[in-house]
């Protein structure tokens, strides 16, 4: 017989050690950590303690894990409140741009919108690219001439993210830079970032929507 013959003949025989306790209680085995030899029952506290602390860090983790949610939560939530509350495309933008560099401590924020009733110069290659995009791009590339739309010297940004603003199709795009090449990098979740960008375009829709309506009745 080998090791594997054994191992499956005490898995066959898991009343063994129960009838034969004095073999367990005798048997001898090497301290993983090196040095003497311990018994059988101290290996085993020694795996239940292994095991303790994994699950110990694993609790540690999920309530860290918990607690960071609560903290994006709250800070959407005021965000949503802040939104509702604004009452025109200016206060709206700048709700935005606020809660963006206090809250998520990003530095440099642009709003861009191509329809009514701001209509800002973006090049129609940025438009071709923003409605092209699924969902939010992050990365260490600046699309087009998008990197004049940030209060910092061009040569200083590092990483940006582009969040599609859309009511049925592309009307804007949320800029995001940052001189940190680690701020916006290609392997990061985008999920806060889709769901600000829905806000967003909400908050928005609502002043497209009323002036194409005007504009509907002027023509």
């Amino acid at each position: 017989m080998d090791a594997h013959d054994i191992a499956a003949w005490l898995r066959q025989h898991p009343d063994f050690f129960v009838d034969h306790a004095d073999v367990f209680a005798d048997m001898r085995t090497p301290h993983p950590e090196g040095g003497h030899a311990i018994s059988m029952v101290e290996r085993q506290l020694i795996t239940l303690r292994e095991k303790n602390s994994q699950l110990e860090k694993r609790l540690d983790e999920i309530i860290g894990y918990g607690q960071h949610n609560d903290t994006l939560a709250d800070k959407l939530h005021r965000l949503t409140i802040a939104l509702i509350r604004a009452d025109d495309p200016t206060t709206t933008a700048a709700v935005v741009s606020e809660s963006l560099q206090s809250d998520y401590r990003i530095p440099h924020v642009s709003i861009k919108q191509w329809t009514a009733p701001v209509f800002d110069e973006v090049s129609d290659a940025m438009k071709g690219y923003v409605a092209g995009l699924d969902r939010a791009y992050v990365g260490p590339l600046s699309a087009y001439e998008s990197r004049s739309w940030f209060n910092a010297g061009p040569e200083t940004l590092q990483s940006f993210a582009y969040v599609p603003l859309v009511n049925g199709e592309a009307f804007g795009v949320l800029g995001l830079a940052s001189e940190d090449a680690a701020r916006f990098t290609p392997d990061m979740a985008v999920d806060v970032l889709s769901r600000v960008g829905n806000l967003v375009s909400a908050a928005l829709s609502r002043y497209t929507a009323h002036a194409e309506e005007q504009f509907g009745e002027l023509g």
